[in-house]
């Protein structure tokens, strides 16, 4: 029993010792630091990409010990990505505590061509709860419950044209068809939402680059 605590504090060590992690700021503040660098260099339409999950626990893929590569943010935190639009050209970058990444061009304009088209109905569109009616009992009118959780995984994006800012939360619990509880009955307008669709291509275009080891790191933290 000693020798197994012993090595689990060793290993708490070795991570420790090899975390580039800078926890003087939050993940919040380096994004809203890059946005006003972008800002600064007169971009002004921007994207803002988050992936995360309440109440899980994330896996690692890579050794924790023995590399000076070990971030052990990726434990703890999930990357956030911008996307702006520069001179007709859209970019990406990712942003976490350990390294600072270069941009990358994307070739497929698909994220404005679609927000631009539909801008008006994207900025209004609502994100219904789950919803869901009980069985009907002796004829009596027809009750809707609303069905929530503090777990549950988010993919949440902001949009950022001069200055002004609209933002949507997809909460991926009241994107289910139906539970124990019930058959959704808002199941169908939120997944035909135009702002699902733009979740969709921020999803495929970060996982792409992600799985290409499209970003490339500038310099630590």
């Amino acid at each position: 029993m000693t020798k197994k605590i012993v090595f689990l504090f060793f290993i708490s060590i070795m991570c420790l010792g090899n975390a580039q992690t800078n926890q003087k700021v939050s993940i919040d503040e380096l994004v809203s630091d890059y946005i006003k660098e972008l800002q600064n260099q007169k971009i002004d339409t921007m994207c803002i990409y988050k992936s995360y999950c309440v109440g899980s626990i994330m896996t690692y893929d890579e050794p924790l010990i023995g590399t000076k590569e070990t971030c052990i943010d990726y434990l703890t935190n999930e990357p956030v990505y911008v996307f702006c639009k520069e001179d007709g050209k859209t970019f990406l970058t990712k942003i976490n505590y350990c390294w600072k990444f270069s941009k990358i061009e994307i070739l497929k304009d698909d994220l404005w061509n679609l927000y631009f088209s539909h801008k008006v109905l994207i900025d209004i569109e609502e994100i219904k709860p789950f919803e869901y009616r009980p069985p009907t009992i002796d004829g009596k009118k027809i009750i809707r419950y609303i069905s929530d959780v503090d777990h549950s995984c988010h993919k949440n994006f902001e949009i950022l044209i001069n200055n002004k800012k609209i933002e949507k939360d997809f909460d991926f619990y009241k994107l289910e068809e139906k539970n124990n509880s019930g058959i959704n009955i808002n199941y169908q307008h939120n997944i035909n939402l135009k702002s699902k669709l733009v979740i969709d291509i921020l999803e495929k275009t970060t996982s792409e680059a992600e799985k290409n080891n499209t970003f490339k790191k500038i310099k630590s933290r």
